[in-house]
Protein backbone atom coordinates (compact mmCIF):
# COMPACT_ATOMS: atom_id res chain seq x y z
CA UNK A 1 0.00 0.00 0.00
CA UNK A 2 2.70 2.51 0.54
CA UNK A 3 4.44 1.91 -2.75
CA UNK A 4 1.43 2.57 -4.00
CA UNK A 5 0.91 5.80 -2.60
CA UNK A 6 4.62 6.46 -3.47
CA UNK A 7 4.09 6.16 -6.83
CA UNK A 8 0.90 8.02 -6.62
CA UNK A 9 3.08 10.74 -5.24
CA UNK A 10 6.01 10.33 -8.02
CA UNK A 11 3.27 10.19 -10.72
CA UNK A 12 2.03 13.82 -9.10
CA UNK A 13 5.28 15.25 -8.49
CA UNK A 14 5.97 14.62 -12.39
CA UNK A 15 2.80 15.66 -13.59
CA UNK A 16 3.30 19.21 -11.32
CA UNK A 17 6.76 19.15 -12.67
CA UNK A 18 5.41 18.88 -16.56
CA UNK A 19 2.98 21.45 -15.74
CA UNK A 20 5.40 24.05 -13.95
CA UNK A 21 7.41 23.63 -17.34
CA UNK A 22 4.26 24.27 -19.38
CA UNK A 23 3.82 27.43 -17.27
CA UNK A 24 7.00 28.35 -17.47
CA UNK A 25 7.01 28.21 -21.14
CA UNK A 26 3.66 29.95 -21.38
CA UNK A 27 5.34 32.61 -19.51
CA UNK A 28 7.69 33.30 -21.64
CA UNK A 29 5.59 33.46 -24.71
CA UNK A 30 3.47 35.55 -22.94
CA UNK A 31 6.32 37.93 -22.11
CA UNK A 32 7.49 37.33 -25.93
CA UNK A 33 4.01 38.06 -27.01
CA UNK A 34 3.65 41.57 -24.60
CA UNK A 35 7.02 42.76 -25.62
CA UNK A 36 6.02 41.98 -29.60
CA UNK A 37 2.14 44.12 -28.32
CA UNK A 38 4.44 46.79 -27.07
CA UNK A 39 6.60 46.90 -30.28
CA UNK A 40 3.86 47.18 -31.99
CA UNK A 41 1.58 49.51 -29.86
CA UNK A 42 4.68 52.14 -30.11
CA UNK A 43 4.76 51.53 -34.09
CA UNK A 44 1.29 52.22 -33.99
CA UNK A 45 1.67 55.52 -32.03
CA UNK A 46 4.91 56.16 -34.67
CA UNK A 47 3.22 55.93 -37.63
CA UNK A 48 0.26 57.77 -36.23
CA UNK A 49 2.32 60.93 -35.13
CA UNK A 50 3.84 60.65 -38.66
CA UNK A 51 0.72 60.40 -40.56
CA UNK A 52 -0.55 63.56 -38.21
CA UNK A 53 2.55 65.57 -39.47
CA UNK A 54 2.66 64.38 -43.33
CA UNK A 55 -1.47 65.44 -42.53
CA UNK A 56 -0.53 69.02 -41.25
CA UNK A 57 2.27 69.50 -44.30
CA UNK A 58 -0.42 68.80 -46.55
CA UNK A 59 -2.59 70.92 -45.04
CA UNK A 60 -0.08 74.08 -45.14
CA UNK A 61 0.94 72.85 -48.60
CA UNK A 62 -2.38 73.45 -50.19
CA UNK A 63 -2.84 76.32 -48.12
CA UNK A 64 0.33 77.66 -49.64
CA UNK A 65 -0.88 76.70 -52.95
CA UNK A 66 -4.40 77.94 -52.38
CA UNK A 67 -3.33 81.59 -51.35
CA UNK A 68 -0.48 81.54 -54.50
CA UNK A 69 -3.27 80.69 -56.49
CA UNK A 70 -5.65 83.76 -55.46
CA UNK A 71 -2.38 85.76 -55.92
CA UNK A 72 -2.12 84.87 -59.45
CA UNK A 73 -5.77 84.93 -59.91
CA UNK A 74 -5.89 88.67 -59.37
CA UNK A 75 -2.54 89.08 -61.14
CA UNK A 76 -4.48 87.61 -64.44
CA UNK A 77 -7.32 89.88 -63.77
CA UNK A 78 -4.82 93.26 -63.44
CA UNK A 79 -3.34 91.62 -66.85
CA UNK A 80 -6.60 91.19 -68.58
CA UNK A 81 -7.48 94.83 -67.49
CA UNK A 82 -4.92 96.46 -68.46
CA UNK A 83 -4.86 94.49 -72.35
CA UNK A 84 -8.42 95.78 -72.60
CA UNK A 85 -7.03 98.81 -71.75
CA UNK A 86 -4.20 99.10 -74.54
CA UNK A 87 -7.14 97.22 -77.00
CA UNK A 88 -8.96 100.47 -76.42
CA UNK A 89 -6.28 102.48 -76.82
CA UNK A 90 -5.16 100.88 -79.57
CA UNK A 91 -8.98 101.13 -81.66
CA UNK A 92 -8.17 104.57 -80.23
CA UNK A 93 -4.91 105.32 -81.70
CA UNK A 94 -6.07 103.47 -85.30
CA UNK A 95 -9.42 105.69 -85.53
CA UNK A 96 -6.81 108.68 -85.31
CA UNK A 97 -4.48 107.30 -87.62
CA UNK A 98 -7.36 106.97 -90.14
CA UNK A 99 -8.49 110.34 -89.55
CA UNK A 100 -5.29 111.56 -90.03
CA UNK A 101 -4.93 109.45 -93.00
CA UNK A 102 -7.90 110.70 -94.54
CA UNK A 103 -7.05 114.58 -93.61
CA UNK A 104 -3.80 114.01 -95.52
CA UNK A 105 -4.95 112.56 -98.23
Amino acid sequence: RLTGQQQEINSLMQRKSAVDEENARLKNEFSNLNRKFKDKSQELKDTEECARKKEEQNRLVIKNLEEENEGLNICCADLLSDLEKLRKQEAQWKREKSGNDARIK
